[in-house]
């Protein structure tokens, strides 16, 4: 009768509280780095054009990185969603039917 009571480990989403703390963690990063990026293209003399145009393009493919935490969000629901939904679903259902 005990074995009724224990708790199925599998499909639980105990994990969702350290996915939200590394989500929030990699856009205070991304944005302390976008703010010390920023500080440092003002900081380029004029006449040093490669290097104002290089932290230029760093600056441009770290603001692309912010659009995917969106995405990565949402593939995190519908991961947890689908472990529910296949936790719920029966398993292994038992055909007594001939071919």
């Amino acid at each position: 009768m005990e074995n009724l009571f224990k708790r199925n480990k599998k499909g639980q989403v105990g994990s969702l509280q350290q996915i939200a703390i590394t989500l929030l963690i990699v856009g205070v990063v991304l944005g302390f780095t976008m703010i010390f990026l920023d500080d440092f293209y003002d900081e380029i003399d004029d006449d040093d054009t490669e290097a104002k145009e290089a932290v230029n393009d760093t600056i441009t493919a770290i603001a692309k990185i912010p659009n995917w935490l969106g995405l990565i969000v949402l593939l995190l629901i519908i991961g947890i969603l689908l472990s529910i939904v296949f936790s719920v679903l029966p398993r292994g259902a038992t055909g007594g039917g001939t071919v």
